[in-house]
């Protein structure tokens, strides 16, 4: 009988294939997950009605979209982008996102337009710093995890750095939370993006009633 060694399962495999609870399992974690972001996204809407004075019309009255994939770096995850608008160069996004085996966090994600907007001034490093913010220090926007080649605490990064890291064509902060901390979730997300709300407000400016330019597009990544 013909069996290489390279497809024999391990003792560890093995007990996995032959139990179909643990995927089971897994497939109830993914549904709670979903749910928690649905509740979340109705919450953050109601943050957005009374700020809604910080998006143009054609971003404020957008629904949140909800997905979920299998393989960010081989491991599951569920995204919940709200508000959100994708255009090709011009990216206004605040994602929460469920990595399995990671983190719970929440990102800031600009570009074009919007990231010369709302993160053009000196005072936005300060923010970021007192509030315990990670930011974007990577060449790849749709990269999410918190490596040091990807994300660096703000506090940790200079003046002379922050000026390096404007010149990116994208601007990401985000915050994570550890999935041992479930129970924290919605707590940690929510202040998180009562936090993003204010940071947007740093820079706005009352007077201009601008439109999203572009149109929107898909294939936004994990």
């Amino acid at each position: 009988m013909y069996n290489p060694t390279k497809l024999r399962l391990s003792a560890d495999e093995m007990e996995l294939v032959d139990n179909a609870e643990w995927i089971l399992t897994k497939h109830g974690i993914i549904k709670k997950v979903y749910e928690m972001f649905g509740e979340i996204n109705e919450m953050m809407k109601n943050e957005v009605a009374t700020r809604d004075y910080l998006f143009p019309q054609n971003l404020r009255y957008r629904g949140g979209k909800i997905s979920k994939g299998e393989n960010y770096q081989m491991l599951p995850y569920v995204i919940l982008d709200y508000p959100s608008f994708f255009v090709k160069n011009n990216i206004f996004a605040i994602r929460t996102m469920f990595w399995w085996g990671n983190f719970f966090s929440i990102t800031l994600h600009l570009s074009g337009y919007h990231k010369t907007k709302f993160i053009n001034t000196p005072s936005v490093l300060s923010f970021l710093k007192e509030n315990s913010f990670f930011i974007c220090i990577g060449e790849d926007e749709w990269e999410h995890h918190f490596k040091e080649e990807n994300y660096r605490l703000a506090a940790a990064i200079s003046d002379e750095e922050y000026d390096k890291i404007m010149e990116l064509d994208f601007f990401k902060a985000a915050k994570k939370l550890p999935l041992t901390q479930w129970d924290h979730a919605y707590d940690f997300i929510m202040k998180s993006f009562g936090e993003i709300l204010e940071l947007l407000q740093i820079n706005f400016q009352g007077d201009k009633k601008d439109l999203l330019p572009g149109s929107p597009i898909v294939g936004s990544g994990p």
